[in-house]
């Protein structure tokens, strides 16, 4: 299963998003089942709402993916882990490892290499 980071589809609903057209690609080409967490889906509603895109939109966009809950377990492992970066990026992280999800895909050079190393390939667009 492919973890898309909260930055991959934050890409394809707000405005004017320098790499839209290519994470709509990269989209379409996955073959793969895809998977995103609670916390991305909070983050879709939110920002979606600010840039006034449609619920429908915004409900379109999330039953794409599995949806993968949010554990305590995740906020320890992302205690642990976080390694005073983003607080965010490594709830998502905690979530796609414990999920046994193969690939994690982000805009996010950062988080990428802060989370190289890990059991989980790490792509970024």
């Amino acid at each position: 299963m492919v973890f898309l980071d909260a930055s991959i589809l934050l890409e394809i609903i707000l405005r004017d998003r320098a790499k839209k057209l290519q994470v709509e690609n990269f989209l379409q080409a996955v073959s793969e089942p895809t998977a995103i967490s609670m916390l991305s889906v909070h983050l879709i509603m939110h920002f979606g709402r600010k840039e006034q895109a449609s619920d429908e939109f915004l409900e379109g966009v999330i039953k794409e993916n599995e949806l993968l809950t949010l554990l305590p377990e995740d906020y320890e492992w992302a205690t642990v882990n976080e390694k005073k970066k983003d607080f965010e990026d490594a709830l998502q992280m905690a979530v796609a490892i414990r999920a046994m999800c193969e690939t994690f895909v982000t805009l996010d050079n950062d988080l990428a290499k802060a989370y190289a190393g890990l059991p989980i390939k790490i792509v970024t667009l």
